[in-house]
């Protein structure tokens, strides 16, 4: 399994499609027994540019207080719509639409990577 480089990475964060010997990574990715820490890294990084707004002028509660609110809105929307996320995803890598829930649901963190592997030479 290919691991994509840091630029690539970035470019499938903020929503891009990688190229297809990358497909068996991102099936892991979405699927893995941490697929929800990883995703709450991708949406760190599309939340990154609020932090710009320390630089803007005015007191120092008022920054931070906007800067807090945007960051708490958006984890909240992210983790409420992060298996549809996850599912969006996977079909725009060329996997079928359930693909991640069902690997989710029929294995154990064990035996996730052999089921993994089997589904992404199946669908190859």
């Amino acid at each position: 399994m290919e691991r994509p480089g840091p630029m690539r990475w970035l470019w499938y964060a903020i929503g891009g499609t990688l190229p297809a010997r990358y497909r068996h990574w991102v099936l892991w990715d979405l699927t893995s027994p941490r697929w929800v820490f990883r995703h709450m890294a991708r949406a760190a990084v599309l939340l990154s540019p609020w932090w710009l707004l320390l630089l803007v002028p005015g007191p120092w509660s008022l920054r931070f207080s906007m800067v807090a609110l945007a960051l708490i809105t958006g984890f909240y929307f992210s983790m409420s719509f992060m298996e549809d996320a996850a599912e969006r995803r996977l079909i725009k890598h060329g996997y079928p639409a359930g693909l991640n829930r069902r690997i989710r649901e029929e294995s154990t963190p064990e035996n996730r990577a052999e089921i993994v592997a089997m589904y992404a030479a199946f669908h190859e």
